[in-house]
C-alpha cells in the first residue's frame, strides 16, 4: 500500500509539472557572463561608489593644495576605481591635487567600511528538484524550475568616510561623515517570459533586452539640483579651460615684461659701469701728467727818488737867502 501511494504521488507531481509546462506560452533565459565577476555586480558596486562619493562636498577645500591618502582602501573591492573617483571629485570641486605629501598643505584621508553585494530571489511556482526513483519501478526524475512569477533583486552597498587635516600640525580641517549609498538591479519574469529589467544601473526599463517605456510606471524622475557636481555626470569645465588660457597669456606677458625689465637694468648697469670706468681712467691720466712751471715773479720796483727843491737864483753880493738857507732833506 505504501508503494502504491508513493507511486501515485510521484505520478501526480510529474503530471502537474507537465500540465503547467504545456500551458505556458513562452519561456526565456538570461545569461549574464562567464567571467569570475558578473558585469551586473561590477556595475552595481561602481554605481554605489559614484553615489557615495558624490555626497562629499569638497568645495570647502576649494583652492587648497591637497594630497589624498588612499592607503586604507587598497584592499577594498574595486579600490582603484574608488580612489580615482575621489581624485576626480576633488578636482571638480576646485581642489589642487599634489602628487607628493610634502608639497601639500592639507592631507585628505579616505576609508571604506563596506563594498559588496547581496542578492534576494522570490519565486512563485515550482523550484527545480529531483524526485528519487522507486526501487523496481523507475529511476530518479529531474524536474526543472517552473516559475509562474519570479523576481531577483541584486543590491550593492558602499560606505566610505573622508576627513582632512593640516600636514604640518595635523589639526582637523573637515570631515564628510559616513557616506553610504546603494545601487539595485531588479529582474522579473512572468509565465516564463522575461526578464523585465529595472534598476539604478539601467537608464531605461527593458524587456528581453529591449528598451520599453510604460506610462505611469516607468521612472522619469528629474535630477535633483545639487550645490556640487556628481562624479557620474558628464561635465565640461569651460570656465577652468578659459581661466587656464588667461593665466597662460598672463604668465607669458609677465615673463616678457620681466625679460624687458631685466634687459633695461642690465643696459643701465653696463652704462654706469662704463661711465665709472671712463671717470677712473681720466682721473688716472690727470694724476700722471707733469705739473706745469709757475711763471717767474716780476722784479720789485725801486722807490722813486725824493724831489729836490731848487733855490731861486740870487744876485752876487746880495744878502737874500743867505741868512735863511733851505732845509736839507
Amino acid at each position: 500500500m505504501f508503494y502504491l501511494n508513493s507511486h501515485l504521488i510521484r505520478l501526480i507531481e510529474v503530471s502537474c509539472a507537465f500540465l503547467v509546462l504545456a500551458g505556458l506560452t513562452g519561456c526565456g533565459t538570461s545569461k549574464l557572463t562567464n567571467t569570475t565577476r558578473t558585469a551586473t555586480e561590477q556595475l552595481l558596486i561602481s554605481d554605489a561608489m559614484d553615489r557615495a562619493v558624490s555626497q562629499a562636498n569638497f568645495s570647502v577645500l576649494r583652492g587648497k593644495h591637497i594630497f589624498i591618502n588612499a592607503s586604507p582602501v587598497e584592499k577594498v573591492t574595486d579600490a582603484p576605481y574608488l580612489q580615482s573617483l575621489v581624485r576626480q571629485h576633488a578636482l571638480s570641486c576646485g581642489c589642487i591635487l599634489e602628487a607628493k605629501e610634502e608639497d601639500a598643505e592639507i592631507i585628505v584621508e579616505l576609508r571604506a567600511g563596506t563594498s559588496g553585494t547581496d542578492q534576494n530571489d522570490t519565486l512563485f511556482g515550482l523550484s527545480e528538484m529531483t524526485i528519487p526513483g522507486i526501487a523496481g519501478y523507475s529511476s530518479a526524475i529531474s524536474i526543472p524550475e517552473v516559475a509562474i512569477a519570479k523576481r531577483t533583486i541584486q543590491r550593492a552597498t558602499v560606505k566610505i568616510g573622508i576627513f582632512a587635516y593640516t600636514r604640518e600640525t595635523h589639526m582637523p580641517i573637515w570631515q564628510s561623515g559616513n557616506l553610504q549609498a546603494e545601487s539595485k538591479a531588479k529582474n522579473r519574469w512572468l509565465l516564463g517570459m522575461g526578464p523585465y529589467r529595472t534598476g539604478d544601473i539601467y537608464e531605461k526599463e527593458s524587456f528581453a533586452e529591449q528598451e520599453i517605456m510604460i506610462p505611469l510606471i516607468s521612472n522619469n524622475d528629474s535630477e535633483e539640483e545639487r550645490e556640487f557636481i556628481p562624479v557620474g555626470s558628464q561635465v565640461f569645465f569651460k570656465q577652468n579651460y578659459d581661466q587656464e588660457n588667461k593665466d597662460k597669456i598672463a604668465r607669458e606677458e609677465k615673463k616678457k615684461a620681466d625679460a624687458e625689465k631685466k634687459a633695461a637694468e642690465e643696459a643701465k648697469a653696463k652704462e654706469e659701469a662704463q661711465a665709472k670706468k671712463d671717470a677712473e681712467a681720466k682721473s688716472a691720466e690727470v694724476a700722471a701728467a707733469p705739473a706745469k712751471a709757475a711763471p717767474a715773479p716780476l722784479p720789485a720796483l725801486a722807490p722813486a727818488p725824493a724831489p729836490v727843491m731848487a733855490q731861486p737864483a740870487t744876485a752876487v753880493g746880495s744878502q737874500a737867502g743867505l741868512l735863511n738857507p733851505p732845509p736839507v732833506k
